[in-house]
């Protein structure tokens, strides 16, 4: 495992979580267009810790020595809403058998350690566990190496919208959870 754990995460651990999407989106700057600023996420620091807190929720760190390197997680699907305020999410109706792959970020040091590979492959697991059908995921479309992650595992893009609040473009994929998925070891390793 060279080194890493992975547990749980709940609402305790947002901080550790809005750490990780920080660092996740400072390192955006590589493939965003020029002048393009990473957002703060210090604000939605109180919606991740509700969002951790509601029991559909399934999130997981992964940690060396206590200290988080990444983390995943996910929700039921909710119809999208653009016009809606981000606090809205609940009100937003449900997708039946739609997982959304809410976050997947692993800070620059543990890239290509398999820690994304674990921490994907364990959330593609409950979500099946979970009786889910397919999943739902959104990622920068300049972003190549996610998007190279993603589609090594069997993810397949649907479309790419202008997101306002990131001020890129987002590629939206899709997994069929019906379907076996390529092994890690089968794939280049890579991580995001």
């Amino acid at each position: 495992m060279s080194g890493w754990q992975l547990r749980p995460a709940g609402p305790d651990d947002a901080g550790a979580i809005t750490g990780n999407v920080q660092a996740g989106f400072d390192s955006y700057v590589a493939f965003a267009p020029r002048g393009w600023a990473p957002p703060d996420v210090t604000d939605a620091r109180e919606q991740t810790r509700a969002l951790l807190g509601e029991p559909d929720t399934f999130a997981l760190l992964a940690c060396v020595e206590d200290a988080p390197v990444g983390h995943v997680s996910f929700f039921p699907g909710r119809e999208r809403a653009a016009a809606q305020a981000p606090d809205a999410w609940r009100t937003r109706p449900l997708i039946p058998g739609l997982a959304h792959l809410w976050q997947l970020f692993v800070l620059a040091p543990w890239w290509g350690r398999g820690v994304a590979d674990a921490l994907h492959a364990a959330a593609v697991a409950e979500m099946r566990e979970r009786a889910f059908t397919r999943a739902r995921l959104y990622t920068p479309a300049a972003h190549v190496r996610a998007r190279r992650f993603y589609e090594r595992r069997g993810w397949s893009i649907r479309e790419e919208a202008f997101h306002a609040g990131l001020a890129l473009v987002l590629a939206e994929y899709r997994l069929d959870l019906g379907r076996a998925q390529p092994r890690a070891d089968e794939t280049r390793p890579a991580e995001v």
